[in-house]
């Protein structure tokens, strides 16, 4: 069967710029229900009326205390649920570059090879559960980062608060009985220019002492669960979490090209972390 030229243009930079734009319309949406949450009063509540008089269960009813709290969790449910949702429709993009990049080192593919990698292999790719992306990416393109074990720590959060409603069992933690979760954590510091003291910049109204020069750092952070808890994160913590996923984004874009220069193909680079 003859095989056809090959005109296919690969851009990194979009890739990531479509995973991103997906992180912060959640930030966006997130801190809007943060926000809420944490505002509405029991009064604004009680005027509500578009939902009805309603009550499906009387006596049950929640104080708005209660109420609040659970919502606060149906919001963290959401939020990891939607992140891990984006990063997983972002290694399905990752995957479908791999598979093309050896057809365009080529130049020309057959019709069977184009139908494999452009209708069968992203069907497959999409079935694969989290993890397993993960590890295709890295067993079959050598495609890997050093923030997997954060997004993959991040998912099993993710899994907890979605199918056990935040609960901690032992189908969530490890051999010590603990659910780590790892964050990347953004750490301002300014730096004395003539002591070179460290100040931590880590709320609105801190003043130095003398002229700094403000630094950014990115370390770990770690929340630990055990049986039994509930997985309840803080605010700066979904915070994290974008981060997290948006270092992930950038190294994971810059992996993927060198793969592809490996074949051959020269791609102007995504930008770095």
């Amino acid at each position: 069967m003859p095989t056809d030229p090959l005109n296919i243009h690969v851009d990194l930079s979009a890739l990531q710029a479509t995973f991103f734009r997906r992180l912060q319309h959640q930030l966006d949406v997130t801190k809007v229900l943060q926000i809420g949450c944490v505002r509405v009063t029991a009064e604004e509540v009680a005027e509500q009326g578009e939902f009805g008089a309603f009550v499906p269960a009387n006596g049950a009813q929640l104080t708005h205390d209660d109420a609040k709290a659970e919502a606060q969790d149906w919001l963290l449910r959401g939020f990891l649920r939607d992140a891990i949702e984006a990063a997983g429709l972002f290694l399905d993009e990752c995957l479908q570059v791999c598979e093309v990049f050896p057809l365009v080192a080529k130049g020309s593919a057959k019709a069977v090879e184009l139908h494999r990698v452009f209708h069968d292999l992203p069907r497959e790719n999409h079935k694969l559960h989290f993890p397993q992306k993960l590890e295709k990416l890295k067993r079959q393109f050598g495609i890997t980062t050093r923030f997997n074990a954060n997004v993959l720590s991040l998912n099993k959060a993710r899994t907890c608060v979605v199918h056990r409603l935040g609960v901690v069992s032992a189908l969530d933690t490890d051999d010590t009985g603990v659910l780590k979760v790892t964050f990347q954590h953004a750490k301002f510091l300014a730096r004395g220019q003539e002591t070179g003291h460290e100040l931590v910049i880590d709320r609105p109204g801190i003043v130095t002492t003398e002229d700094s020069m403000l630094e950014l750092h990115f370390v770990d952070s770690e929340r630990h669960f055990k049986i039994g808890d509930r997985v309840r994160l803080q605010a700066h913590e979904l915070y994290d979490t974008i981060i997290t996923l948006w270092r992930f984004g950038l190294t994971a874009a810059q992996a993927l090209e060198v793969y592809g220069k490996s074949l051959g193909i020269q791609l102007p680079p995504p930008s770095e972390a």
